[in-house]
C-alpha cells in the first residue's frame, strides 16, 4: 500500500526506475543515493542563509514554523553521523532541538513577547513542538480579542 502511493507520488520517469524495489527502505535508500545533494555546499549555504535571515515577519506563527521545520528538514539531509554511542545521538538530539526552539523563538513578532517570556521561564524548555503550540494558541487568542 505505501509502496504504491510512494511510486504514484514519483514521477512516472524517475518512478520507473523504483518500481522493481520490494521493499520502501530500499527505494528511499536508493532515491537519497542518487538524488542527495549531501555534497552541494551552495546548496547548505542557501539553506543556512535562509534559517539566519528567517523571522515571523508578515507570516502567521504557523507558515513561519513550517517554513522553519521545511529548512530544517532540507539541513537535516546534509547532516549525517556515524555514531559510536547510542548517548551520544540522544545528547546531540536533545542540543539540536534547543537550539531550534530558541530560533523559534526569537524569529518571533513583538506581540508574541508576553507567551515568547513564558516559556523561556520553563524550566526545562519546552520541546520545539510544545513551544509552538503554546505560541499559536496565544497567537489565535490575540485574533480573537482583536476582533471583539
Amino acid at each position: 500500500m505505501v509502496m504504491s502511493w510512494l511510486i504514484n507520488s514519483i514521477t512516472n520517469k524517475i518512478g520507473e526506475n523504483f518500481l522493481l524495489y520490494e521493499i520502501t527502505k530500499e527505494i528511499w535508500d536508493t532515491a537519497r543515493e542518487t538524488y542527495s545533494s549531501s555534497e552541494n555546499t551552495s546548496e547548505l549555504f542557501k539553506i543556512k542563509a535562509a534559517l539566519r535571515d528567517l523571522c515571523q515577519g508578515d507570516l502567521s506563527v504557523t507558515q513561519y514554523f513550517n517554513t522553519l521545520c521545511r529548512h530544517w528538514q532540507h539541513l537535516d539531509m546534509f547532516e549525517i553521523h556515524a555514531w559510536k554511542c547510542p548517548k551520544d545521538t540522544t545528547l546531540y538530539r536533545r542540543i539540536l532541538e534547543k537550539k531550534r526552539t530558541f530560533k523559534f523563538l526569537l524569529g518571533l513578532n513583538k506581540y508574541l513577547d508576553e507567551v515568547r517570556r513564558r516559556i523561556m521561564g520553563k524550566n526545562p524548555l519546552p520541546n520545539l513542538r510544545e513551544a509552538f503550540s503554546k505560541v499559536r494558541r496565544e497567537e489565535s487568542k490575540k485574533k480573537v480579542m482583536m476582533r471583539s
